[in-house]
């Protein structure tokens, strides 16, 4: 086998995304689906914007930012080395699930983080979001064909990915009003 130039592999990508905007287009725009992941999109906003804590807005836009940034990108990694898939996309040009990595968990993150002044009620809710996240939203999403785990990965994985996640998402906000002013 001959070792694929950066044209091939374009044109790959390129066939690839053609393929999933046709796919978009067709079996997911304004389907229950579509619909699902758009309010998914809005809502939150509202509720948190009515809920937080306009004292520390600088501090909780911070922690939210950084928690939409870190889910982002680990989430393009998962799916860039086919850990999983969403066959459903609110916009087909967007990363791979706009909705949770920039919305549901960041937000839920972030009243998590406001709500929980110690790190054993912190990690309390945050273990119950995780176990939401990752034994109930997940396989009904899997149900619904929204999201594929793919090779090995579970949803204990997740679980345990997700503990991680937040416990790195508060050890980064704690440094960083530790050594700056937020």
């Amino acid at each position: 086998m001959t070792t694929p130039s950066y044209d091939d592999i374009y044109r790959l990508h390129d066939d690839a995304n053609d393929k999933g905007f046709y796919h978009w287009y067709y079996d997911d725009l304004f389907a229950l689906t579509w619909w699902v992941l758009f309010f998914a999109t809005i809502v939150p906003y509202f509720i948190w914007w009515r809920i937080v804590d306009r004292k520390r807005l600088m501090e909780m836009t911070s922690f939210g930012l950084f928690s939409a940034t870190l889910a982002s990108f680990l989430d393009v990694i998962g799916v860039t080395i086919g850990l999983w898939g969403y066959p459903d996309k609110l916009i087909p040009v967007l990363p791979p699930l706009l909705p949770a990595d920039l919305v549901i968990i960041p937000v839920s993150s972030m009243l998590i983080y406001q709500y929980t002044t110690k790190w054993s009620s912190y990690i309390l809710f945050y273990l119950l979001f995780s176990l939401l996240l990752a034994f109930i939203v997940e396989p009904i999403f899997s149900y619904y064909d929204m999201y594929i785990a793919h090779k090995w990965w579970t949803h204990t994985y997740s679980f345990f990915g997700l503990v991680l996640y937040g416990c790195s998402l508060r050890v980064f906000i704690k440094f960083i009003r530790a050594n700056h002013s937020l």
